[in-house]
């Protein structure tokens, strides 16, 4: 089972997490690991994007990462990382390495350097769900359903909220690509729904 290290840009989106997560579970192809300080970061930018939020909203997210994640590291070897266009990047990469991670997730992906010198390969989010969908198309199809079914359902309990597309959220996510994929799987299960 391959090892993918989150980094805390990824962790910033509840779309590219929850599509991590999700996919994760239908499909056992992978293990989601990070560490304490990545989920710091991810905290410390949640909460700058909303100050006014509630303490038990910052529980929940906590809990939520908590029983997802297989793993999170508390302690690794450091050192500075000479292929780093940012150094401040320098705890991912070495946690990363430590934690055997087979890839890094990331949207800064850039940062890291030429990947053919790096102990593991770095993804996008995009990238990562691509290829997913390429080696387990029935998995996206499975996640697809269950994000659409629990969007129709937010909408019916709140009326007031807008309708969500998937693609949409995905796009506006920065994933474009794997909102084709997703948005071909909407199609798809329409015309089953439709036809059944």
């Amino acid at each position: 089972m391959h090892r993918v290290f989150v980094d805390a840009n990824v962790l910033g989106s509840k779309t590219q997490y929850d599509w991590l997560f999700m996919l994760k579970v239908e499909c056992y192809m992978y293990a989601v690991v990070t560490s304490q300080d990545v989920l710091d970061e991810a905290h410390r930018v949640w909460r700058l994007r909303y100050p006014a939020m509630d303490g038990s909203s910052r529980r929940r997210r906590e809990e939520h990462f908590q029983k997802f994640f297989d793993d999170i590291l508390s302690e690794w070897p450091g050192g500075e990382v000479a292929s780093l266009k940012d150094i401040n990047d320098a705890h991912v990469y070495n946690a990363a390495a430590a934690a055997g991670a087979d890839v890094l997730l990331t949207n800064n992906a850039k940062d890291f350097g030429d990947s053919a010198e790096l102990p593991f390969d770095v993804y996008t989010p995009d990238e990562f769900y691509c290829l997913v969908a390429a080696n387990s198309p029935n998995t996206v199809r499975e996640v697809t359903l269950k994000q659409a079914m629990y969007w129709n359902q937010r909408l019916k309990t709140n009326p007031d909220s807008p309708p969500k597309r998937l693609d949409e959220a995905l796009q506006k996510a920065g994933c474009p690509k794997f909102a084709l994929v997703v948005a071909e799987n909407v199609k798809v299960l329409s015309g089953l729904t439709a036809s059944g």
